[in-house]
């Protein structure tokens, strides 16, 4: 994951609570249906998983695959972006220290509550 996002993430962990939108960010809006910017790194990436609009494509530089997620809001639709951050800060206080396997497994998890919601 790229530096930026895990200071990110770890900012919201301590801050406990999700930052709404960043209209004050140059890229915003950066997705369809944007409802928050918290996770503006995911910390799920890559996933792997087509089920929230990612992709494998070709990188443009190196022409190797890489995992696209430009149609996935999944981290930014609201509730979701509560969940994260709760599911997280109960998986462990330091990011650096929650497991691959465990974040995943948060993800499932989230995406098997909103199914039944």
């Amino acid at each position: 994951m790229h530096e930026k996002g895990r200071k990110l993430i770890k900012e919201a962990m301590k801050r406990k609570t999700i930052i709404g939108l960043d209209k004050e960010c140059p890229y915003f809006p950066c997705h369809e249906g944007l409802e928050d910017c918290t996770f503006c790194y995911c910390p799920f990436y890559p996933c792997h998983e087509m089920d929230t609009g990612g992709f494998e494509k070709l990188s443009s530089i190196t022409k190797e695959p890489v995992w696209a997620c430009s149609s996935c809001i999944f981290p930014h639709v609201r509730k979701n972006a509560e969940k994260i951050l709760k599911g997280l800060i109960e998986l462990d206080e330091n990011f650096d220290l929650i497991s691959r396997e465990n974040l995943l497994a948060l993800r499932k998890k989230i995406l098997k509550e909103n199914k039944k919601e």
